[in-house]
């Protein structure tokens, strides 16, 4: 003032700078469909202020929602089918100022394949093998490897050894047996398995039972009527006696479709068995029981001769004979 200068200072004011890393809420995951992620941990937040977080997650890392009730520095996912980001954003508050920071998300990959299925139900004979089970070939997600199974009551299964092909061909079977294929899918190091559907291959099982003993008649007798030991059987049964007189080929016995059978008179020797089917949907399975003979006692008696007029108290010639 009038070419004098005079200086004094103001009060001072501090400016605080919130200075403050948000950390880190882990790594990338790989999961099965349907399961819950590890826990979302990674490094605590450090510097200025105090704490607080909110979470968000994404589908598509590029559209964020927020996770209600999600304000923990940690994490838990419910069990997830498709692929998604998550990140959280930490928020530090010093002298009522609040600056925020997120984190780098993480991506949890979903392994979402779908096992298909394997074909079809099947019915056979007894000692039959099924015909090779077709496949439609899994799709989704991972590189896929196979384990086959098999069960006697379609509940507890085991594994088949060396059955790692996308398809199975049974060998010969004596009993009822269902099948399934566990398929399991790696992709990033993380393996999943799934089961497909299974399938059942019904045996026909079927004994042919017995028809009696051999027997021994005169020429033009009836034999006693064969008796039976009763088939076993899956299905509905069907019989057809069949003859024989040579004992090597056998012709059907007209209208002897009954489990027993009676015979007719012989004049000849003659073999007998019987043939039992057993019918179930889409398959007709045959045995055949014991054969027995029937011997036929043939022979002639040869004759004598001839009559004879004599005079009373002389000797009459001696009969001449063909010999029986």
């Amino acid at each position: 003032l009038n070419g004098n200068t005079c200086t004094e200072e103001t009060n001072a004011v501090r400016v605080y700078v919130i200075n403050f890393n948000p950390g880190t809420i882990g790594v990338d995951q790989t999961i099965c469909e349907g399961s819950v992620p590890a826990t979302f941990t990674g490094t605590a937040p450090s510097g200025d202020g105090v704490f607080t977080y909110s979470w968000e997650s994404s589908l598509d890392s590029i559209t964020w929602v927020p996770i209600g009730g999600a304000t923990s520095s940690t994490y838990t996912s419910a069990a997830l089918v498709v692929d998604t980001w998550f990140r959280r954003t930490v928020i530090s508050t010093l002298n009522t100022q609040s600056c925020s920071e997120m984190t780098p998300p993480v991506k949890v990959t979903v392994n979402n394949f779908d096992p298909q299925s394997i074909a079809a139900d099947q019915w056979i004979c007894e000692n039959g093998t099924p015909a090779a089970f077709t496949s439609t070939t899994p799709t989704g997600d991972g590189t896929f490897t196979y384990q086959w199974q098999s069960s006697l009551d379609g509940a507890t299964f085991s594994n088949i050894t060396g059955a790692t092909s996308e398809t199975y061909a049974a060998g010969a079977l004596m009993a009822d047996s269902w099948y399934r294929r566990q398929v399991t899918s790696t992709l990033n190091g993380k393996t999943c398995t799934e089961i497909t559907p299974s399938i059942k291959v019904t045996v026909n099982n079927l004994t042919a039972g017995s028809i009696g003993t051999a027997q021994a008649i005169c020429e033009g007798d009836i034999p006693t009527p064969f008796t039976s030991v009763t088939p076993t059987f899956d299905g509905a049964v069907s019989y057809v006696w069949q003859s024989s007189l040579d004992g090597t080929t056998f012709a059907p016995v007209a209208g002897a479709t009954n489990e027993t059978y009676s015979p007719p008179a012989l004049l000849a020797d003659t073999w007998y068995k019987r043939v039992v089917t057993s019918t179930l949907p889409g398959v007709i399975c045959s045995k055949e029981s014991n054969i027995i003979r029937i011997t036929v006692n043939n022979f002639v008696p040869g004759s004598i001769s001839a009559d004879q007029t004599i005079c009373e108290g002389d000797t009459p010639a001696a009969p001449g004979s063909v010999t029986a």
